[in-house]
């Protein structure tokens, strides 16, 4: 963020829910023109990438496309979210 303050930050789950909650959620199917002014101060997207999904990368070009920025992809995976679920799970396991 501190490279460039114009970021629009995508999730997985905001790249799978992006028709929903960004183009219905704002009204920008009915009222396209919008997108100019809810986006113009956004220079770049950047996808934090939680799991390595083609499809999802390929939806979020589409919503980076549709927002008419150019996307940046980061492999950030789940942090120590992983680690830990084992972890608890090794321990339940073992009784």
């Amino acid at each position: 963020m501190a490279e460039e303050l114009g970021t629009y930050f995508l999730t997985d789950f905001l790249v799978r829910s992006f028709d929903h909650l960004v183009i219905k959620g704002l009204g920008l199917d009915r009222f396209p023109q919008l997108r100019d002014d809810y986006f113009a101060n956004y220079r770049r997207v950047v996808y934090l990438a939680q799991r390595e999904d083609p499809s999802l990368v390929e939806r979020a070009q589409r919503a980076a496309e549709f927002l008419g920025l150019p996307l940046e992809i980061r492999q950030v995976g789940y942090g120590a979210l992983e680690s830990r679920l084992l972890e608890l799970m090794a321990r339940i396991e073992a009784g």
